[in-house]
């Protein structure tokens, strides 16, 4: 009964909602009459509906009251009763849309970092190495490793005795691919351990490895290029980078009929064993603040995020997100690990105390390009320098100079997902004393 009740008070609700917005967007097509009809059936519903009880379920007087509104309704309210979703909701969906693309253009953009050129600040897709002992985490426990640090695990195990071999692209290739390790690009989707091929298809690269004569796939996101910075401290930890491994180990290096060629790594494994085991980490989502800047100029030590449309050695039409060194007049110069602005040690960040004292995982600056050692470069008129706080794998204006003024759209503001210890407002962050830079992967 109580079911019966709520239901036909929604329905003389809505009735009253019907008459209301018939009359108001039918009132110059509506007869006299009609008009006066319509009023009279708002009238009794309206006391029908201050004088509402239970019993009215029960009430004939009611029932045919509702049933003859209903009628006059669809008879005379055609196309705005009865509504459907769409036309009921049309309005308040546009409305918000505008809203919501003003708040993007003007005040906040969500913004998906995509390298880690200014790790641990912020981070881009990376890499964490586990030993092959770490245990593989448990179905359930995914989702939460997800919401936590944006961690996608990868575990592979052996599926024969042997040595891992790693598959090469030609040189031809090499330059074409931008890729010493060879790979496929595979369009789909990929949930769990489900591979669905035509479920709002993305791009994966996909990577083989053999053991023996068998192969085992691994397929990564497009974005994620760390494979073979992942497979160099994995199977070589002693070189620098991939060219490295090649140099010193030709004598590796294997031409098979079927597997093409193929780098012997000599890293033995067994059967049922694991021998390969990472967490790609996403990119923090953080919002940027374009709002600040239309009253205010940059700051020395803001995380700006400006587009590179106006930077002619930077082809690509993108964003960045750089720390902001050196303003116009400024000279920056960077001496041992240490970052001076004007002759003096650089202040404004709490990135900048971390990595002029290599705090937490901080590496300090690094000296390179147009920064040579103790070489001081001059900010020009218009333009804003830039530093990644992850200076060893930064490509930033020590490479490709300044930063014009109109270019930047605004400053980072807080970092959304994952909800690691970076989470919260962008300048909280603090150096992660209890990580190991070590775990950490960069190309």
């Amino acid at each position: 009964m109580a079911r019966e009740e709520k239901s036909l008070k929604r329905a003389l609700i809505q009735a009253i909602h019907g008459c209301k917005k018939v009359e108001r967007f039918k009132r110059d097509r509506l007869t006299e009459d009609q008009r006066q009809q319509l009023n009279e059936t708002l009238n009794t519903l309206l006391h029908f509906r201050r004088s509402w009880s239970p019993a009215y379920s029960q009430d004939t007087t009611f029932l045919n009251v509702l049933r003859q509104a209903e009628d006059q309704l669809k008879l005379l309210g055609h196309p705005f009763y009865p509504g459907s979703f769409w036309s009921n909701n049309a309005e308040a969906l546009f409305v918000a849309s505008i809203i919501a693309l003003s708040v993007r253009t003007f005040f906040l953009q969500p913004f998906r970092i995509p390298t880690c050129s200014m790790f641990p600040s912020f981070s881009g897709m990376l890499t964490q190495l586990h030993a092959d002992t770490d245990p593989k985490p448990l179905f359930f426990t995914k989702p939460l490793r997800w919401l936590w640090s944006g961690a996608e695990n990868h575990h592979y195990v052996a599926p024969a005795n042997g040595t891992v071999q790693i598959p090469l692209f030609s040189q031809d290739e090499i330059l074409r691919y931008h890729s010493y390790v060879r790979y496929e690009v595979e369009k789909g989707r990929e949930i769990g351990s489900f591979w669905l091929k035509h479920f709002f298809p993305k791009a994966y690269k996909v990577y083989w490895l053999w053991v023996n004569d068998q192969k085992i796939r691994i397929r990564v996101p497009y974005e994620f290029s760390d494979m073979e910075a992942l497979l160099r401290k994995k199977f070589f930890p002693k070189e620098e980078n991939f060219s490295d491994v090649l140099l010193n180990h030709e004598e590796l290096l294997r031409l098979d009929e079927r597997k093409g060629i193929c780098l012997d790594t000599q890293y033995s494994v067994k059967k049922g064993h694991p021998f390969l085991h990472f967490d790609i980490l996403l990119g923090d989502m953080v919002f940027v603040n374009r709002f600040s800047y239309h009253f205010t100029r940059p700051k020395i030590g803001d995380a700006i995020i400006f587009r590179t449309q106006y930077i002619p050695m930077l082809e690509a039409d993108t964003y960045y997100i750089k720390r902001l060194v050196g303003k116009p007049g400024d000279q920056v110069c960077i001496k041992g690990h240490r970052l001076y602005r004007n002759h003096q040690l650089i202040t404004g960040s709490l990135a900048f105390d971390n990595n002029n004292q290599r705090q937490g995982l901080y590496p300090g600056y690094c000296a390179k390009a147009t920064m040579g050692e103790g070489q001081s470069i001059t900010v020009k008129p218009h333009e804003l320098f830039a530093l990644g706080d992850n200076s060893p794998f930064s490509y930033d204006s020590r490479y490709w100079g300044g930063v014009p003024e109109k270019s930047v759209i605004g400053k980072a503001f807080f970092v959304l997902h994952p909800f690691s210890w970076r989470w919260g407002t962008a300048e909280h962050n603090k150096a992660h004393k209890t990580a190991d830079f070590n775990t950490y992967v960069f190309q």
